[in-house]
């Protein structure tokens, strides 16, 4: 059979996302695993198929294995810090990451440390959480060669810091060396209404730029090896693994006088990821790196055909751009629930500039420790960036504000492009679907099940609260409707709160929001008995309450980056189960 390791990659990730399925609707989970293989039983060869399923009880196998785990409570445990704010704060054990809470305030990123206390297992599968360790005491270990990086990565900043200044240098360490805690909130939101937030993480495309430039200075083997040492440096994220793994098939083949192909080149790259990371399959930066490729590989020829009058040089950048997105924007709209207007013309005037700033920031890498040459270095970079500066503010002033989706609005954008390609590919039967948008659209405001959702603007905690027609949202701060970027319409907003209260939702549940300064706290309080109305419009007396409760769940809040006024968590109430998206 025609390229395995697709069959293999779609098994893995299949048998990956079956048992994610499974974990909470063990029916539905079944009914996907049945038609999966199902399919691939009736089409394709019975010896090929067992090996299908080799895979996808494997990677099914995989994926319950990373989230099974107890760390032991009171007894020392040795984790390293892999990300740490005023925040929050990541570690890893075992390679497993876990949230450290309780007494973290003095440990830093990168290093080793021994700790104590007690671990709960409270995974969070989208971001391969296996669970929160409270920590009652702590020991740092000696250094190590990724805490020693890790310090000479913070060195870096402060050198060109004292040129560029912090601004500029955020975007250098984020565009070169994929650190992106320094960028600001502020710069964030402009890349995404730019289109070209990709920049600001290191992605297959700065891989490829590193890559080709060692290439033509040293050659491909000691290249290679570079390139590996550029990945771990940058952090060893999803999409530069991806790229690093294709360059090497690609000049590996070559040398092996093998025939280089691309689907099975990036086949592979998804088998061994999702082997080592089974929590990839509900990774953004993954599928979009993954999905742009796809789109590249299937489309890319086929568009330079089409704008063949263009000239080349256009034509490549166009038919790179257009390609990439085939796949990788739909999904996008789909879980960011944003779409940029300005996303192509922006990509074709600043990644240019971009690759420039990559080159030139890596050269002051390897150069950082002779000061004239550094200092030579910088001054490119502050030109390029002073350029790339300028460009931005006018492509701010004239391009369209980014369009803000709902989730139902997001999931028809997706549908309808699911059905262009069934009617694309001959199935007639795709044009009658679309009729059912006009039905979605005229209740998209309607919530069956109540929604709780958490929003930020202004560092003023806002919650948002749906249920059937009713929508209303319950502020610390004095914020307008305006500032809320979500597609719904707001029936009234409940400014400056104080104190802790509640609302009945529904007959079965009561919200409690409890002020904590500018922030907001929303828990749900299950009742023994179904004995109340909803009612939205008021506050109930903490102090009257006589009603029993059945169980009481905190509504957590992500500490994450969202652009302001956007949803930063949703809650579904679905019974006596709380959802999490």
């Amino acid at each position: 059979m025609a390229r395995p390791l697709v069959y293999y990659a779609v098994s893995i990730f299949m048998g990956c996302f079956t048992f994610l399925i499974l974990i909470n609707s063990p029916i539905l989970g079944a009914v996907i695993a049945a038609s999966f293989l199902a399919v691939m039983y009736l089409t394709i060869d019975k010896k090929f198929y067992y090996l299908i399923l080799c895979f996808f009880i494997t990677s099914a196998i995989n994926y319950y294995s990373y989230f099974n785990i107890n760390l032991p409570n009171a007894q020392k445990v040795k984790v390293r810090i892999s990300d740490k704010s005023n925040y929050f704060c990541y570690a890893k054990s075992n390679n497993k990451k876990i949230i450290l809470e309780g007494n973290i305030f003095e440990l830093t990123e990168g290093r080793n440390v021994w700790i104590t206390g007690n671990f709960k297992k409270m995974p969070v599968y989208e971001r391969g959480i296996v669970g929160t360790y409270i920590v009652n005491d702590y020991k740092i270990c000696d250094e190590d060669l990724i805490s020693k990086v890790e310090s000479f990565r913070k060195d870096l900043y402060q050198k060109f810091s004292k040129v560029l200044g912090k601004e500029k240098t955020a975007l250098v360490m984020a565009v070169c060396f994929g650190d992106s805690g320094f960028i600001e909130k502020t710069q964030k939101e402009d890349f995404k209404k730019l289109g070209i937030s990709h920049v600001i993480s290191v992605s297959g495309l700065h891989m490829s730029i590193v890559y080709k430039a060692l290439e033509i200075i040293i050659g491909y083997k000691i290249a290679l090896l570079f390139s590996f040492l550029y990945m771990i440096f940058t952090g060893g994220q999803s999409s530069t693994i991806r790229a690093f793994i294709m360059i090497f098939i690609l000049k590996i083949s070559s040398k092996v006088y093998k025939k280089y192909d691309s689907l099975s080149s990036v086949s592979l790259a998804a088998i061994i990821l999702l082997l080592f990371r089974p929590f990839y399959i509900l990774d953004i930066g993954f599928m979009l790196s993954f999905l742009c490729v796809l789109g590249i590989i299937l489309f890319n020829k086929k568009i330079k055909k089409v704008l063949y009058k263009l000239p080349k040089a256009l034509n490549e950048s166009f038919s790179l751009s257009i390609s990439s997105q085939i796949f990788s924007l739909p999904y996008a709209i789909f879980t960011l629930k944003t779409f940029s207007f300005g996303f192509l013309f922006s990509n074709l005037l600043l990644l240019p500039f971009y690759t420039v700033v990559v080159v030139l920031g890596n050269i002051g890498l390897i150069l950082s420790g002779v000061q004239e040459l550094f200092n030579l270095i910088n001054y490119g970079l502050y030109t390029i960036l002073t350029i790339i500066e300028f460009i931005q503010k006018i492509l701010g002033v004239i391009l369209p504000e980014i369009i803000y989706f709902s989730y139902i609005e997001s999931l028809v954008v997706f549908g309808l492009y699911l059905c262009y390609l069934g009617i694309k590919s001959g199935y007639e039967q795709f044009k009658y679907l679309p009729l059912c948008v006009i039905f979605v659209f005229a209740y998209q405001n309607y919530k069956v099940f109540p929604e709780i959702s958490y929003i930020s603007v202004n560092n003023n905690d806002i919650v948002l609260i749906q249920y059937r027609s009713d929508t209303i949202a319950v502020t610390t701060g004095n914020i307008n409707v305006k500032d809320l970027k979500v597609p719904v319409k707001v029936d009234s907003v409940f400014r400056g709160y104080k104190g802790d209260s509640t609302m009945n939702l529904s007959s079965k549940a009561i919200i409690r929001l409890i002020s904590h300064g500018n922030k907001l706290e929303a828990q749900v309080c299950f009742l023994e008995k179904s004995n109340i109305k909803s009612n939205l419009e008021a506050f109930n007396n903490r102090g009257s309450e006589f009603t029993a409760y059945k169980s009481i769940i905190k509504l957590k809040k992500d500490e994450t980056y969202t652009p302001k006024g956007t949803i930063i968590n949703k809650h579904i109430i679905l019974g006596n189960k709380v959802l999490k998206f």
